[in-house]
């Protein structure tokens, strides 16, 4: 008995040092364990983005063995008279497994007419990446992430745009001299922060001031413009809703670069993604690549061409 006594008199507990050690040791654990859950779900993220793109890619593709043409950038079937354009992917929702959604909206009126309400406030998850911010504008419509590429040139509603959407104009196979392997056909945009009290370099449209005679001098203006005036934010919400024409992007500058437009129609519309590093692009030959933010600009933009005669380097 007396033994057992003793051997309890020796036990103890944790002292007040050793117990800080150990939770300190549990926090640094924890530490080093989020940013490795953190980079496990973006890259989960990054899959899904790639994936969208990829169906979309299938979309255009079928669409064109359908109609012998891609839908126009903005258009679609004629619209009246001063209404926005038709999106290129409004007409792809057969393609893409949503024909019921796309027997819901009548052509033959503007797309922002009550009969489309229900259509245009429709989310579409496959327009989506899960990377971005929700739509902050839900009434505004279901948004889309994933935009047409207009072209190289800063001339935003010209129908010459040397890319795959340009205004009001169908583009066929043939008119890719480039090869459908060095050509965009869709990339990742950004939702709008929707508040133009804040500053969002990514994501923002900024109004930038005077009429620039060429991309470069587009760059330069935009980059000139004072982004902490808040009064140089664009009158435009970029991203939704999806059934609108005027969501797509241009080849101009380099992703995730500063986006401005200037009145009435010139844009540096610039691909953005909060992945690490650049963003998601589908080529016409339907492959997706992830195209780096550090891309050489002349390269960018020989992506954006489809008969440019350029030669690509690595991007």
């Amino acid at each position: 008995m007396s033994r057992f006594n003793s051997s309890r008199s020796h036990r103890r507990g944790f002292t007040l040092v050793e117990l800080l050690v150990v939770i300190a040791i549990i926090g640094i654990l924890v530490g080093l364990l989020l940013p490795a859950v953190q980079a496990a779900r973006e890259a989960a993220r990054r899959m899904q983005c790639s994936n969208n793109l990829k169906q979309l890619g299938l979309a255009l593709h079928n669409y064109h063995d359908a109609n012998k043409r891609f839908p126009f950038g903005s258009g679609g079937t004629t619209p009246p008279s001063g209404s926005p354009g038709y999106s290129a992917v409004s007409l792809m929702l057969p393609y893409i497994e949503q024909t019921p959604l796309y027997n819901t909206i009548d052509f033959r009126r503007p797309l922002n007419d009550a009969l489309n309400t229900a259509a245009r406030l429709q989310v579409v998850p496959a327009f989506l990446c899960p990377s971005d911010r929700p739509n902050p504008q839900p009434q505004s419509g279901g948004a889309i992430n994933y935009m047409g590429n207009k072209g190289s040139n800063h001339l935003w509603s010209d129908p010459n745009q040397s890319g795959i959407f340009p205004h009001f104009r169908s583009i066929k196979f043939s008119d890719i001299t480039d090869g459908t392997s060095n050509t965009a056909a869709f990339s990742e945009r950004l939702i709008s922060d929707g508040n133009n009290g804040v500053v969002d370099l990514r994501a923002d449209i900024f109004l930038g001031s005077g009429d620039p005679g060429s991309p470069d001098q587009a760059i330069e203006m935009c980059y000139a413009t004072d982004v902490s005036n808040l009064l140089n934010q664009f009158p435009l919400f970029m991203g939704a809703p999806w059934i609108n024409g005027q969501h797509t992007y241009v080849h101009v500058d380099v992703p995730n670069r500063r986006s401005c437009g200037f009145f009435p129609t010139k844009a540096t519309m610039t691909a953005s993604s909060f992945h690490t590093g650049g963003v998601n692009m589908t080529l016409c030959d339907g492959s997706v690549r992830f195209a780096s933010q550090n891309v050489d600009l002349q390269i960018w933009r020989a992506v954006g061409t489809r008969a440019g005669g350029e030669v690509n380097g690595e991007f």
